[in-house]
């Protein structure tokens, strides 16, 4: 095929060159928007996913399938949590207990040390404390029958309805529910058949099928955005070929 020069000069004299330069720039178009997706795809896949598991074992059973789950590459971290409700008022948050090293691999929390501190993100913080509050928000809960005071932090890395707190071993060991930061996204479903295969049973499976599902329509999209393109690139260079001879351009 010859350069752009020849194509505009041709294309004043076959309607065939008009069409092939209309399906060059669409060929075009799309090659861009492939590139735009399959990066955007390389960065989907790679995002941390969390799974919230619960398992029938319990003590040393439970503690060694924690080991095992730990030491897995494509772990990031792993900790037993709980739930509990904060009330402020009219308002209230679920707040989870995780272990201190599950906050600082998984989101890069670190705890003061000194008083209770809860973490929220953009959407919980801003129900809980108030839309004009300012972080960290110094608050007195109830938690059942027990009036809790604390910082609530605005986390800006935390899922928008996020709430998490630093558990310690007293109140966690008795827990039976797992969360499991995952260095990517399980596409080829190997990690959850291998969590199944353990005797975990994934809680969320609902958002996480949502999430696999979507991934697996963009990867469809890419597919038929890939079959558009070299489809218009060659249909537009034999038009091309066809109305260069239509020319006398042989």
């Amino acid at each position: 095929m010859r350069g752009p020069m020849e194509l505009l000069r041709l294309r004043k004299r076959s309607d065939k060159v008009k069409v092939a330069l209309a399906l060059f720039l669409l060929g075009i178009l799309l090659m861009a928007d492939l590139l735009v997706g399959a990066a955007k795809y390389i960065s989907m896949a790679g995002e941390p996913v969390e799974y919230v598991l619960s398992v029938g074992a319990e003590g040393a059973a439970l503690n060694a399938k924690l080991l095992e789950l730990g030491q897995r590459e494509s772990v990031v971290s792993v900790s037993r949590q709980r739930e509990y409700t904060l009330a402020s008022g009219d308002r209230s948050v679920t707040v989870i207990e995780v272990s201190p090293e599950y906050l600082s691999a998984c989101f890069g929390l670190e705890t003061a040390g000194a008083g209770a501190e809860f973490f929220l993100g953009k959407r919980a913080f801003g129900a809980f404390c108030g839309g004009g509050a300012q972080s960290p928000a110094r608050l007195k809960c109830q938690k059942g029958e027990d009036t809790v005071s604390g910082a609530f932090i605005l986390a800006e890395g935390l899922p928008e309805e996020l709430a998490l707190t630093k558990g310690a071993s007293l109140t966690l060991d008795g827990a039976r529910s797992l969360r499991v930061m995952l260095r990517g996204r399980d596409i080829s479903g190997v990690e959850t058949a291998g969590l199944e295969g353990n005797g975990f049973v994934i809680e969320n499976r609902e958002a996480l099928t949502e999430a696999a599902h979507g991934t697996q329509l963009f990867l469809v999209k890419l597919r038929y955005g890939g079959a558009a393109c070299v489809l218009a690139l060659l249909l537009g260079r034999q038009l091309y070929k066809a109305g260069r001879g239509e020319a006398g351009d042989l």
